[in-house]
């Protein structure tokens, strides 16, 4: 049985598979709410398709999100698999997964905790991301780290906006999103 989650209320975006033909379909639909031609924009989320897929990213879109008009945030979910020997105890990997976590995001808020598909580390951080010509864009992020049961995969769920008054938003839909997890082993 496959994955299965309830996206945010007018979340527009690209599953993302195996078959090229679908992805097509599913990207020129996306594209045909944009500004620029179906073409031109169906064609540039098809290049991206390549690079999600080897990241095992599966859901990719975004939403409207926080109390100001144009606040828009970006949600992907990938499921990557374990390397080589899948871990025993969910709850001991997930322990380790948020000490892991908080080592590498020293001013993350980190918890472990329980979903109905099993135990999950969430984590809540912002900052700011530097792009080139100095331009620097605010960041909140929420993110849960989900061990499948089928002790092979792991689901990362984020959620990122570019608005601080956007984080309890962010929080809040992330979580609904990451409450509805649903399904069977990965077929991948």
């Amino acid at each position: 049985m496959p994955l299965e989650i309830d996206l945010p209320p007018g979340f527009a975006g690209l599953p993302v598979g195996r078959d090229d033909r679908l992805d097509r379909r599913h990207a020129w639909m996306a594209a045909e709410g944009s500004a620029a031609s179906v073409e031109e924009f169906g064609s540039y989320l098809m290049a991206l398709v390549p690079a999600m897929q080897a990241n095992g990213v599966r859901v990719f879109g975004k939403f409207a999100v926080g109390p100001r008009k144009g606040d828009v945030a970006t949600l992907t979910l990938g499921v990557a698999r374990w390397p080589q020997t899948a871990p025993g105890n969910r709850d001991a990997v997930v322990a380790a997964m948020a000490e892991e976590y908080r080592a590498r995001h020293k001013h993350a808020v980190v918890q472990p905790v329980r979903l109905p598909i099993g135990p999950a580390v969430v984590a809540i951080s912002g900052g700011e991301f530097r792009l080139p010509e100095r331009d620097v864009r605010t960041q909140i992020k929420a993110e849960y780290q989900i061990p499948l049961p089928d002790g092979r995969s792991v689901v990362i769920l984020s959620v990122v906006a570019e608005s601080e008054d956007a984080w309890p938003a962010v929080a809040e839909a992330t979580a609904k999103v990451a409450w509805s997890l649903r399904g069977g082993p990965v077929d991948r």
